[in-house]
């Protein structure tokens, strides 16, 4: 009897997003130099899940990710010697611990027994039976393991906490929430951090170039969706009054398939409308030619087109960014501007508007992209700033005078962004810098993203 129970143990059947998590989590944390973007990992990892599983994939990856350290807090009252685990326990106990934690609707005895088969799976009899204690033991205090990390939490919105406690927390680097407290005080830091363990809600751009185009933001928020800006909405807080139902969601997959809506940031979205509507009110800009000098996957290139807005030409050295483009283009039914693969140092063309939308920390982004808590550096923040001044240097050397360049970030970084524009300014008679905002999140893990608008005098 005991070797078919071993039997039967070693054949349990385990979900595909449980293995693929810690197969992904195991990667990101032991390569975090990487660069690999998490959804292409994800993708691979998921290809055989179905919708149900891909989703439980995503809310596993991301949520050990954003809580990695106070997961680790809270795992510490029943483990002796933590760091005597190997890598893959540890990281399978973390697993464990935000299911039972912070996962609504999984019972806490499916999530146990299931990993702690795969744990015997891969591990051994013995290192199952710790998985097995471990992950009882937070299942029997889990009450009192919630309520400390709410408080917690309710402290870092409040800016309660010190700069330690703010890094377990958030589960962000010592050396950032450091860095914010300097250049913006406790404040603003404990509310950036807090901002990092949000859940960014799905936002909508509406196509405002077909015809219908506000009548189809009007419909949305009728049923519940939140209005961003002049031309988007967002499904932000709708779970707290009713599901979103199925059929919401394939009439959204519906719309974006057939060019009437794109996904896009609410922050994104209102800083684009905030470019087109200077622009508009420029007379002498208003119809001119704009290049798009790192257009990136083009989110900003076709909402400025959307709204007008003359884009000429649009670069961006990753080919298969500029075939993305290009698909959207043709998906939207937009003008297709001339497409040059090529780094933004390399354009030769003057234009009177040019967009800097620069490679950056992406300190800004840390909700979306919470695998950035284990691959920023102080060394990679100061290679952005290098690369950024080299870029904005050699577009402004092509800018017409009279002409305008915005310089935009999505960095929490004043080096990146004042310090940035500030050095450029040093001893220059042909720049006049119009203005310098900050577009902060309008709804909780929304981007943040910084602009300055600098003007080449005639």
């Amino acid at each position: 009897m005991v070797e078919k129970r071993k039997k039967t143990s070693q054949n349990a059947v385990v979900s595909g997003a449980r293995q693929a998590a810690l197969e992904i989590l195991s990667q990101l944390f032991r390569r975090p130099e990487d660069a690999t973007p998490l959804p292409v990992i994800m993708a691979r990892a998921g290809a055989s899940l179905d919708g149900r599983e891909a989703a439980r994939l995503s809310e596993l990856t991301y949520g050990v990710l954003r809580r990695h350290a106070a997961l680790d807090a809270a795992l510490a009252g029943f483990l002796k010697k933590p760091e005597a685990l190997s890598f893959q326990v540890r990281m399978l106990l973390r697993l464990g611990a935000y299911e039972i934690l912070f996962m609504d609707g999984v019972p806490a005895r499916a999530t146990v027994n299931e990993l702690v088969n795969l744990a015997r799976r891969r591990f051994g009899q013995g290192l199952g039976g710790l998985v097995n204690g471990v992950l009882r033991a937070v299942d029997r205090e889990s009450e009192t393991l919630r309520r400390a990390a709410r408080e917690k939490e309710t402290l870092l919105e409040q800016g309660g906490l010190g700069a330690e406690g703010m890094a377990e927390a958030s589960s962000l680097p010592l050396w950032l929430i450091s860095l914010w407290t300097e250049q913006y005080g406790v404040g603003q830091a404990s509310r950036f951090a807090a901002n990092a363990l949000a859940h960014p809600a799905p936002c909508w751009r509406v196509n405002m170039a077909k015809a219908g185009g506000g009548t189809l933001v009007e419909r949305w928020v009728e049923r519940g969706y939140v209005p961003v800006g002049k031309g988007g909405f967002s499904s932000q807080g709708l779970e707290r009054n009713r599901p979103e139902e199925e059929s919401e969601r394939d009439a959204l997959a519906s719309l974006e398939r057939q060019g009437d809506l794109t996904r896009q940031g609410a922050t994104s979205q209102l800083a684009v409308e905030y470019l087109a509507s200077w622009i508009r009110a420029e007379k002498t800009l208003a119809d001119a030619p704009l290049w798009d000098a790192c257009c990136g996957r083009g989110g900003k290139t076709t909402a400025l087109l959307e709204k007008g807005v003359h884009v000429a030409l649009a670069s961006e050295p990753a080919s298969f960014r500029l075939e993305e483009l290009k698909s959207a283009l043709e998906r939207l039914g937009l003008p297709q501007p001339q497409l040059r693969c090529s780094p933004a140092q390399e354009g030769d063309a003057p234009f009177p508007l040019i967009l800097l939308d620069v490679p950056c920390s992406g300190t800004g982004t840390l909700a979306r992209n919470a695998e950035l808590r284990l691959r920023l550096s102080p060394e990679r923040l100061a290679e952005a700033v290098r690369l950024q001044a080299d870029i904005l240097h050699h577009a402004w050397d092509k800018l017409l005078p009279g002409g305008a360049l915005f310089y935009v970030t999505c960095a929490l970084n004043r080096e990146e962004n004042e310090g940035q524009i500030a050095r450029f300014l040093e001893g220059r008679e042909d720049v006049r810098l119009e203005e310098e905002r900050a577009f902060l999140p309008v709804f909780p893990g929304q981007d943040a993203l910084f602009l300055a608008i600098l003007r080449k005098e005639a």
